[in-house]
Parts: structure tokens; sequence; C-alpha cells
């Protein structure tokens, strides 16, 4: 599962070709959606739900993908 997460957390941030705002703590600022050509504050969560949905996972799953989404940014 963790080759998964991972995965996926890669696909969200080349869908935002890297465009997320984050803070040194971890949390998403901004995040900039190609699809839709918007920044948006609360638009973060809304592309990991999609891109997790895509993949099949459950709900309870989409926290795990954020924080690798995190850790992959901070690196």
């Amino acid at each position: 599962m963790d080759k998964l997460y991972r995965s996926i957390a890669a696909k969200i941030i080349q869908r935002c070709h890297g465009s997320i705002k984050i803070t040194k703590h971890g949390k998403i600022i901004e995040v900039y959606d190609v699809n839709r050509h918007i920044w948006s504050k609360g638009l973060a969560g809304l592309i990991i739900k999609e891109e997790c949905k895509n993949a099949d996972l459950k709900e309870w799953e989409f926290a795990h993908v954020r924080t690798y989404v995190i850790q992959q940014l901070l690196k």
C-alpha cells in the first residue's frame, strides 16, 4: 500500500506541476490546479480526493496520501 500511496502523491504533484505552496511545518496553503486554471486555498483536499477516487481508494486512505504529498514537497 505504501507504494500505491507514493504513486498517487506523485500524480497529485504532477497534476499541479509542483505549484503547491506549503508551510515549513507541512500545512498546504494554496494549490494551483491546471485542469481548472485557478489558485485556491481549499482546492488541495478536492484534488487529493479526486485522484484517490480515480485510484479506487477508500475515504480513510486519503489522509495517508496527503502525508506522502507533504513529505515529497518538504524534501
